[in-house]
């Protein structure tokens, strides 16, 4: 059972994995700010930085999944 576990480890790839759960953290964080948005009054800067955060983390996500150099090639 143990090396059936390490064998499936063994094919997740690394960057992926890191950037699913940086995704993850993103996202918790963007839905806490919704959350908090929709009980007081947001500033604007407030929102362009929510929505500035939010660019950056899905081109982050996007590079993370690109084909070729420095990606998964299959």
């Amino acid at each position: 059972m143990a090396a059936m576990r390490g064998r499936a480890w063994r094919q997740w790839d690394p960057l992926r994995v890191a950037s699913a759960g940086l995704g993850s953290a993103v996202a918790l964080m963007l839905a806490a700010y919704a959350a908090g948005a929709t009980t007081s009054n947001p500033t604007p800067g407030g929102v362009v930085s929510a929505i500035a955060l939010l660019a950056i983390a899905g081109s982050g996500l996007l590079y993370a999944w690109r084909l070729g150099t420095g990606g998964l090639v299959e």
